[in-house]
């Protein structure tokens, strides 16, 4: 019987990584089965490091580990199935953004099988599709939900009402929509054929497109607390220089 102290071959994608020493790092890990996790990687630094070229963002891997404590040493790592090397370009900041939203809410050692799934279909996507916003949002929106997070698409906040195709609603971070019925107002208003379109996971429509992304980008600022996302910096920043 294996030891449970030691994992073997686990399917797993290397979120990020940091120095611990002259030689080896620290990387976060997203496995499949144990979620986020933390190993040393010792030697990872050295030029003839059997890591060294296989500790990448976005590489699908097979990684084994062993230890008690919460930092946990790395053993082995291996390539698994098919290697997404090309998103680059104009997707590469959206890659990184999913990494840290998974650092950033994830919490160590809880495990979220379904949306490793996820995460692993949207990496494909980011690597294939032109339009990469259809599963940006879709995976912000699960992720939200398996953290506890979850935005109520069905209901209004208040009443408790379904959401309606013909009414316009108000969106509060934290709380949820509630019906706005003065079409005057300033306020950021959301048709509610939209809300039942983005609860239903259909991203046809460019006016759904766009207000799933604020509503989502609204709940995840408010959740993260006033932290800053690095990739949401460095996405503002190319917007300024381009726009110069």
């Amino acid at each position: 019987m294996a030891r449970k102290d030691i994992i073997e071959n686990e399917p797993s994608f290397l979120i990020h990584q940091r120095p611990y020493s002259e030689t080896s790092q620290i990387i976060h890990v997203f496995s499949h089965r144990f979620g986020r996790i933390d190993l040393i990687a010792k030697g990872s630094k050295r030029p003839k490091s059997k890591f060294k070229s296989l500790l990448q963002p976005f590489l699908p891997l097979r990684l084994s580990w062993s230890g008690k404590s919460q930092l946990k040493t790395l053993r082995e790592a291996e390539i698994s199935g098919e290697n997404i090397s090309n998103i680059k370009g104009k997707h590469l900041i959206p890659a990184f953004y999913l990494n840290e939203l998974i650092l950033s809410f994830l919490k160590i050692a809880d495990p979220y099988p379904d949306l490793f799934k996820l995460y692993t279909a949207t990496l494909h996507d980011l690597s294939e599709l032109k339009s990469i916003e259809p599963s940006l949002r879709r995976f912000e929106i699960f992720l939200l939900s398996e953290i506890g997070y979850a935005i109520n698409f069905e209901t209004e906040t208040l009443s408790q009402k379904p959401i309606e195709a013909g009414l316009n609603y108000v969106f509060t971070a934290g709380q949820g929509f509630v019906s706005k019925r003065d079409q005057n107002s300033g306020s950021f208003l959301i048709k509610g054929l939209w809300i039942k379109a983005i609860n239903e996971g259909d991203f046809s429509d460019p006016e759904t497109l766009r207000c799933a992304k604020k509503i989502v980008r609204l709940s995840i600022q408010y959740h993260l607390d006033g932290k800053e996302l690095m990739s949401k910096k460095v996405f503002k920043s190319i917007e300024r220089k381009s726009g110069e």
